[in-house]
């Protein structure tokens, strides 16, 4: 989500298609963007996986930080791409698996008013706000661009949810001219999934798995034709951005670098009281608890993965809005909000209950998984079926079942497919299998967490400093925050060979220097 000076780059311009596709009601879509990608000669090569960097708006006029701005460390991305060219040979493919750019977060001078809640900014507005981004972050793009123009690399750019746009010519054209895409050296992934060359390894952002509330239902169509005028299409989770986040962080500015990504949200409500409508406040709860890796929380609990539970889901929707409460633990400070009887409280709970009994919008996997994460935080399980048996004896594997749905909707079309890496919740994961249903396939899953400064929720309450957490969302500022960012690094293999995927973080000061280290490093949390 949520986030350098100019540089002059005299290049020639990526030009885009010389047709228009046209849209699903007959009229013409955008032009998508053609980038001359060449790719270089087949060998082992060495890949990389980084995403969220969210460069957004740059500084403002009087020169401090627009407090939107996530991404403010070039000699941490530097000394990291430094660091995998020489571990590659500078034979590398660095992917960016999406959200590469902020485009969620325009700046004042460019409104995307749009023309309803659906239909925000203008191919024009967006075109207008990647110039600025672009102009703003010169010095990283420039980084980047020197590392890909090196030896042998590559620099591969999947469209997330929140640069999706990128994927249209006339918006992907102020970044591929200071990338120096006609160089060849620059992919750029309009569809969303990049493909290793051997087919084993699959990329996409993450924002089209599941029922999350960021997805597209009509991609890799985005826009919409209106009074002679190209419009992007906004899913919710670009309106509650706007709505939730975009005004908040002018008084809290890590609010959207807690991890998981709502967790300030959370602690913001506890400080002025909910907000937003009670549809909103819904939907972020969900979105909230879906996010969140529960692999991270049984490790982080201490147990052990052993067999699988399968809950009594029609028990868990009759619990209504107790479904979604129970599964926050029981100091969560949005618990506590919903868990009163005043109006907001009630017309929340309403909704959440509303929710529970949606079978298209909560499918029963994401029921499965809340009632995993109940599992972990209270006595009497409300989706318990006495013929279970012990929890203790269990592993929560919900999870597994939206993933493995996903997979083999992707392994129809990517049949050599045996590892899938994603990005998007700013959580990362250790490598974990996922077995297809009625194939012999299984492929190893791995998320990227965030190539910017994040902090969970243990480390950001150790960080207090005799604060209480609401004092802390307003005064603790980005440079408290480690300086750590995570990536998925897959060795080259020989052809024929399984790649194997490794989740690391590269540990670099912007005043000193780097080390790739295990996410997991104290210096990390």
């Amino acid at each position: 989500m949520s986030f350098s000076r100019i540089a002059t780059f005299i290049v020639v311009m990526i030009l885009a298609g010389p047709m228009a596709v046209r849209a699903d009601d007959g009229s013409p879509s955008p032009m998508v963007a053609q980038v001359p990608y060449q790719s270089p000669a087949t060998s082992a090569r060495y890949s990389v996986f980084i995403s969220d960097l969210h460069f957004g708006v740059g500084k403002e006029p009087a020169g401090g930080w627009d407090p939107t701005e996530d991404f403010r460390w070039p000699k941490a991305l530097e000394g990291f791409l430094n660091k995998i060219a020489q571990d590659g040979g500078q034979r590398v493919d660095l992917v960016i698996v999406g959200d590469f750019l902020e485009l969620w977060q325009p700046p004042a001078e460019i409104k995307c008013d749009g023309v309803s809640a659906d239909l925000g900014c203008s191919i024009d507005e967006m075109a207008a706000l990647v110039g600025k981004v672009v102009s703003e972050h010169a010095e990283d793009i420039g980084i980047l661009r020197a590392f890909a123009e090196r030896g042998e690399n590559r620099l591969h750019i999947i469209v997330g949810n929140h640069d999706s746009t990128l994927r249209y010519g006339a918006v992907w054209k102020p970044l591929g001219t200071a990338l120096n895409a006609d160089s060849g050296r620059i992919n750029l992934v309009t569809d969303g999934v990049w493909v290793s060359s051997d087919g084993r390894i699959v990329a996409e952002h993450g924002n089209q798995i599941g029922q999350d509330v960021n997805k597209y239902a009509t991609w890799p169509t985005i826009s919409r034709h209106v009074d002679g005028k190209d419009y992007i299409v906004r899913p919710w989770g670009e309106l509650f951005v706007q709505r939730l986040f975009n005004s908040q962080e002018k008084t809290y500015s890590i609010i959207d670098n807690l991890s998981p990504e709502t967790a300030g949200a959370r602690y913001r409500a506890a400080d002025r009281g909910l907000w937003g409508s009670a549809s909103d406040v819904a939907r972020l709860l969900t979105f909230n608890l879906l996010e969140t890796s529960l692999r991270q929380k049984s490790v982080m609990l201490g147990k052990p993965p052993a067999g699988k539970v399968d809950w009594d889901l029609a028990m868990g929707r009759e619990k209504g809005a107790m479904l979604f409460l129970y599964a926050l633990p029981k100091d969560d400070p949005l618990r506590l909000q919903l868990e009163k009887d005043d109006p907001d409280a009630q017309a929340i709970k309403s909704e959440l209950t509303k929710l529970a009994n949606d079978k298209q919008n909560l499918p029963d996997a994401e029921v499965q998984q809340l009632c995993d994460m109940i599992a972990v935080y209270e006595k009497d399980h409300i989706c318990w079926n006495l013929q279970l048996g012990s929890i203790a004896e269990h592993f929560l594997s919900s999870k597994s079942k939206v993933m493995a749905k996903h997979l083999a909707d992707r392994q129809a079309t990517y049949k050599s497919m045996r590892v899938f890496i994603y990005g998007h919740t700013h959580q990362f994961e250790e490598p974990w299998r996922v077995d297809l249903e009625g194939t012999p396939v299984t492929v190893t899953v791995a998320n990227t967490g965030a190539f910017q400064r994040l902090i969970d929720e243990p480390g950001f309450l150790k960080r207090l400093d005799g604060r209480t957490p609401q004092e802390a969302l307003r005064t603790m500022s980005l440079d408290e925050l480690p300086p750590c960012y995570t990536a998925v690094t897959v060795p080259a293999v020989a052809i024929g060979q399984i790649p194997v995927p490794k989740t690391q973080a590269w540990y670099m000061p912007e005043d000193g220097t780097g080390v790739l280290t295990a996410p997991d490093d104290p210096r990390c949390r």
